[in-house]
């Protein structure tokens, strides 16, 4: 399975309460890089939709920057095959998922010169069910 946390507490933990809206009120703090994506709306993200945009951004960027992630799987989802009856416990955990707030920081990207791939930072929003933007850190910026 891709991108699921070496070690967790439970097996199988609970769903939770479910979260729609959250909001981070500070400031973005670029630790890494000088380039980085951002969500501008609140959302689940699934190991696979990681995954697709690491491959993605590995695939056009190359050597010519680096890559930095702060997003780590935190939630397991479950779901019973079809056509099972119901009880016999809880089903087994079919992916790996993470709650995005607005405003976070999903991605950085350390880069030398920013011209060239502007375009290609902006389509990863295509890949992504939330909104997102890429930011610089010349610009200030405040949620």
């Amino acid at each position: 399975m891709l991108l699921a946390p070496k070690k967790n507490r439970y097996m199988k933990p609970f769903s939770g309460k479910k979260i729609t809206k959250k909001f981070i009120n500070r400031k973005v703090q670029l630790k890494f890089s000088n380039v980085c994506i951002i969500a501008n709306q609140s959302g689940f993200l699934t190991n696979f939709q990681i995954e697709s945009i690491r491959r993605f951004l590995r695939r056009f960027l190359k050597k010519r920057a680096q890559l930095f992630f702060r997003l780590t799987m935190t939630r397991a989802i479950t779901k019973k095959p079809n056509e099972v009856r119901l009880g016999k416990g809880k089903a087994n955990v079919k992916y790996w998922a993470y709650f995005v707030k607005k405003g976070e920081i999903m991605w950085e990207i350390r880069l030398n010169n920013e011209k060239q791939i502007w375009s290609k930072l902006n389509s990863v929003n295509s890949k992504l069910p939330v909104k997102s933007f890429v930011l610089n850190r010349q610009n200030r910026w405040i949620l």
